[in-house]
């Protein structure tokens, strides 16, 4: 595969926080930081007023262009990423360049891996990478474990970070393992069609290999077997889904 699936069992931090009704678009935001901080932890009610100070001041907003990497296997601990607007991707390659992704980040996702550091004292080779131009908060890592020590609940509140984001990551990692490739691209294009609704999909053979972990060659053989089955259309840069 040109991945060691064991790295993935190391990557277990992200959450789904649940809607607010106030909505922000990149570029401007309806809510100020500490609103959006307050509403999306579910802690921040159990701060006392310093700590809640505190968290507010050591965070900031941070906006990233398409492609752009928030952090990787070389940066320090970058911090608890909340996202605010746009998706980001989390993935770890391989020395030859391959990658497959093992979870993605859309608005009001919580990571926790890009401070993980600051617990553990280790930096995970994994990047995080924003998708399209987004926006997120980030709040200092070392805030983050100081918090964690004295308040129980910020403590619980990583915890369940933690084991929420464990079956993600061990789903990735079954279908790396057990699923042939045909049916992990089977499986992306029908996910992305039901995301983007809609059967075309402007996404390059490279784009795919990188997600699954596989080479664009052997993509591109793929996909141009499903093209010879009439599952799919393919032209550069668009695939059509006929009867997948």
């Amino acid at each position: 595969m040109g991945l060691l699936v064991t790295e993935i069992l190391f990557i277990m931090f992200g959450y789904v926080l649940p809607k607010s009704i106030l909505k922000n678009n990149f570029g401007g935001y309806i809510m100020s930081k500490d609103q959006y901080l307050k509403e999306t932890l579910p802690f921040f009610k159990d701060l006392n007023d310093e700590e809640k100070n505190e968290l507010i001041s050591k965070s900031f907003i941070g906006k990233y262009e398409k492609g752009e990497l928030v952090h990787s296997k070389n940066s320090s601990c970058t911090g608890l990423l909340i996202t605010m607007s746009g998706n980001f991707r989390v993935f770890i390659s391989a020395p030859s360049g391959r990658q497959i992704t093992l979870f993605k980040l859309y608005d009001r996702d919580v990571c926790m891996l890009s401070a993980s550091c600051a617990f553990q004292n280790i930096t995970y080779d994994v990047n995080l990478e924003a998708q399209n131009d987004a926006s997120a908060i980030i709040i200092d890592s070392s805030l983050l474990k100081k918090l964690s020590q004295s308040n129980i609940n910020v403590m619980n509140y990583i915890l369940s970070l933690t084991q929420d984001k464990l079956s993600e990551v061990m789903y990735v990692l079954e279908q790396a393992t057990f699923f042939s490739l045909d049916e992990r691209i089977t499986d992306y294009l029908l996910e992305q069609s039901r995301y983007q609704d809609s059967n075309i999909l402007y996404i390059t053979h490279e784009n795919i290999a990188n997600e699954l972990g596989s080479s664009r060659e052997v993509i591109s053989r793929i996909l141009k077997k499903f093209e010879k089955e009439g599952k799919i259309e393919v032209s550069r840069g668009k695939i059509t889904l006929i009867k997948l």
